[in-house]
């Protein structure tokens, strides 16, 4: 098997910028690119299975990894939220200094802003607390089951939601764990599943089929067309990863791979950051270059550079620290062993985990 799958480090990259293409449109009403947040929790969902797969492989051992690769950048970056909120509040729409809310953000915690929308402090986080329900999930699956426990985490998850929507609450809790969404992730395990079997398709059908499902999920996003997100998208990156992994003997070492792998292993710092490199631009860009149109090809070309950017220095010059102290510290206090327990595959988050619904456009001006 293959211990490094490139294919969906670059896949990962497509996404992340693909956000990146959402955001920057938003305010214009006609955009595309919220389907990249699929194609993270299918990817998620494919992770995941290889690690419940590992032998050797506990909860303890495997929460802690998890927590060292999402918490300390995250976190970093909702302080700051918070403290924005403090000096200049006249520069957020609905997010205010509110310890309650900073508190459920950095537990994950789901809740309603101001605005009525269910988003942390720091928005973009809405996709990292289904990663942790997810990851929950897998930590269940871990201590009670030997075998089959993929099957088990999802029928977990389907339990979970079944027991939601059967409450007739319309909570915050509720609202949010009843979404469709969260059933891409045993898609990402279908993925894995047929992968570890060495199922693999021809590699100029696979391209098509990835380059098709991305022109689909694009076209629906773009005309709203989409009222089941799990079967618009979710269903399609499925079949995005899948072929995605077809491709790995295609992935070469020319500059523009390396370069693709590189966002690809930065798309979770990316992700966390991109909105509000987006709206620095929006407002900055404008007032540098009289006229300039940020929405324009030019401009929409300008902010995912930039964007994806600050992204990568962020990556390199915090998150990958943060994350080397945080798994050393927490393996240190659980007293676990560093060698030997982290899967190739697992050095890099899968969210960029990730972004907002294609067909809630207002969130650029509600969330932040």
């Amino acid at each position: 098997m293959t211990n490094k799958l490139n294919s969906l480090t670059v896949l990962r990259a497509i996404a992340a910028t693909t956000v990146i293409f959402f955001h920057t449109l938003a305010p214009t009403g006609h955009t595309f690119g919220g389907f990249g947040v699929d194609i993270f929790f299918v990817l998620s969902g494919f992770v995941i299975a290889l690690v419940l797969d590992s032998p050797g492989i506990t909860a303890r051992l495997f929460l802690a990894d998890r927590i060292a690769r999402i918490v300390p950048l995250y976190w970093l970056l909702t302080f700051s939220v918070f403290a924005a909120t403090l000096i200049a509040p006249s520069l957020f729409n609905s997010t205010t200094a509110n310890l309650g809310n900073l508190l459920k953000s950095l537990l994950f915690i789901p809740y309603r802003k101001e605005s009525g929308e269910i988003f942390p402090m720091l928005f973009v986080g809405w996709t990292l607390n289904y990663e942790m329900m997810f990851y929950a999930v897998a930590a269940v699956s871990l201590i009670l089951m030997r075998r089959h426990r993929l099957l088990f985490a999802s029928a977990l998850i389907f339990a979970i939601v079944c027991a939601v929507r059967a409450s007739g609450s319309h909570g915050a809790l509720a609202t949010f764990y009843s979404h469709e969404r969260v059933f891409e992730f045993p898609l990402g395990f279908t993925a894995w599943w047929l992968w570890k079997r060495g199922i693999r398709i021809n590699p100029l059908l696979a391209g098509c089929m990835v380059a098709g499902c991305y022109a689909w999920m694009a076209f629906v996003d773009w005309h709203q067309m989409a009222d089941s997100p799990l079967l618009y998208f979710g269903i399609p990156a499925f079949l995005m990863v899948f072929g995605s992994l077809s491709l790995e003997s295609m992935i070469g070492s020319d500059p523009l791979t390396r370069g693709a792998i590189f966002v690809g292993n930065a798309s979770y710092a990316v992700y966390l950051s991109h909105p509000y490199c987006v709206e620095a631009a929006r407002k900055l860009l404008p007032k540098a270059i009289h006229g300039f149109d940020v929405t324009s090809p030019i401009g929409v070309a300008i902010i995912i550079v930039v964007a994806t950017a600050v992204g990568g220095m962020l990556y390199w010059f915090a998150d990958r620290p943060l994350h080397t102290g945080a798994r050393q510290l927490l393996h240190r206090l659980l007293k676990v062993p560093l060698r030997g327990t982290r899967h190739p595959v697992l050095k890099q988050p899968v969210m960029v985990t990730n972004e907002v619904p294609a067909h809630s456009v207002p969130i650029k001006q509600d969330a932040i």
